[in-house]
């Protein structure tokens, strides 16, 4: 009997140790797990959507009908390069092409956007004109997410600023669909369970995307693009909120 006190308390006092050496919430992670969608809801990021305008003409955007309709807008008549981490820290960014680049006022638009593009990727761009847009400027639009022509119709505005939120922004579609990816694969479910850990593990900067890219290269094979547009686009989101 005495043998036996002895050898419980050998091991309470080992399990101590461990719990002291590891980490309490790496042991809760061995017994539960999470869902995406769950970790992105946890999160509560504010519906607060930014819109930068760029524009010498500013008359000729419906500015309070966009208000109305619940975003927020700042407003540029002209910018520098130097601008372009500022404007990439908006939601969205309405660019025209000349006259708004203080460097280069007839090509510095277009070339803005391709500077803010590289600063941040996901942003959303949508290059404004009042003409047809030229054909040596052709590269540069290509890196635009929409394009949209002076003056700005109330209609059509509303429709480009919706699909572009939805597209970018509406973070608990984008987890669902990408929850959709994970249950959909013919795996078993701890391995789904892993592919989801390794994911919120990502959005939390605990690995790095070359981590991320091995897991799901080895189990979402054929749909691993696809999850990883979506999780970056989780990414960018949580990064800016």
């Amino acid at each position: 009997m005495e043998v036996l006190g002895i050898s419980l308390a050998v091991i309470g006092i080992l399990l101590s140790i461990v719990m002291w050496i590891i980490k309490p919430e790496f042991i809760m992670k061995l017994f539960t797990s999470q869902k995406v969608t769950t970790f992105i809801q946890s999160k509560n990021l504010v519906d607060n959507f930014t819109i930068a305008i760029v524009d010498d003409e500013l008359e000729s955007y419906p500015i309070n009908y966009i208000q109305n309709l619940g975003y927020k807008v700042k407003t540029f008549d002209s910018v520098s390069f130097s601008q372009a981490e500022e404007l990439s820290n908006n939601d969205l960014i309405l660019l025209d092409v000349k006259g708004v680049v203080k460097e280069d006022l007839e090509e510095g638009g277009a070339k803005l956007i391709k500077i803010i593009k590289e600063a941040r990727p996901l942003v959303p761009i949508v290059a404004v004109s009042s003409g047809y847009f030229h054909t040596e400027l052709n590269d540069y639009f290509k890196t635009c997410d929409d394009s949209i022509k002076k003056p700005i119709d109330e209609y059509k505005i509303r429709e480009i600023l919706a699909e572009l939120k939805i597209r970018f922004y509406d973070e608990n579609s984008i987890a669902n669909l990408l929850n959709s990816h994970i249950e959909s694969l013919q795996l078993s479910r701890r391995k789904k369970k892993s592919i989801s850990s390794k994911i919120i593990d990502y959005l939390k900067n605990e690995i790095d995307e070359q981590e991320l890219k091995v897991t799901l290269h080895r189990l979402a094979t054929t749909k691993t693009e696809k999850m990883l547009c979506k999780v970056e686009r989780l990414k960018d989101r949580l990064n800016y909120a």
